[in-house]
């Protein structure tokens, strides 16, 4: 019985490591951010409806300490992803710390670096 355990407790113990070692794809982004149904999207707009190729994203999106976006200041990009997502797409929010958002971040900064 405490060898079942073991091997239960390591297990776990691997693949909490596991999801925390997950790396971004930017190419996932790219999907995602081009995608009209991301994150349950209902208006049929996607993240490149109003920012083709990054346009007014700004180089220093990630410097920033603040954002403002629609009247309303954020504390960080992946809030104002999902500030995105729930009015413009429709959606709802993803997880700020989820690979959805990991990938989408990946490739927003593939834009911001041009």
């Amino acid at each position: 019985m405490k060898e079942k355990m073991f091997i239960l407790a390591t297990t776990l113990v691997m693949a909490g490591t596991l999801s925390l070692a997950y790396a971004a794809d930017a190419d996932k982004g790219k999907a995602l951010f081009e995608s009209p149904t991301f994150a349950g999207g209902t208006t049929g707009k996607s993240c490149v409806t109003c920012h083709p190729g990054g346009k007014g994203l700004g180089s220093d999106l990630f410097d920033r300490k603040k954002l403002t976006i629609m009247g309303m200041e954020k504390d960080s990009v992946e809030e104002v992803v999902n500030v995105c997502i729930e009015n413009p797409l429709g959606g709802t929010a993803i997880d700020p710390q989820g690979e959805e958002m990991q990938d989408l971040i990946a490739y927003l900064k593939t834009l911001v670096a041009k």
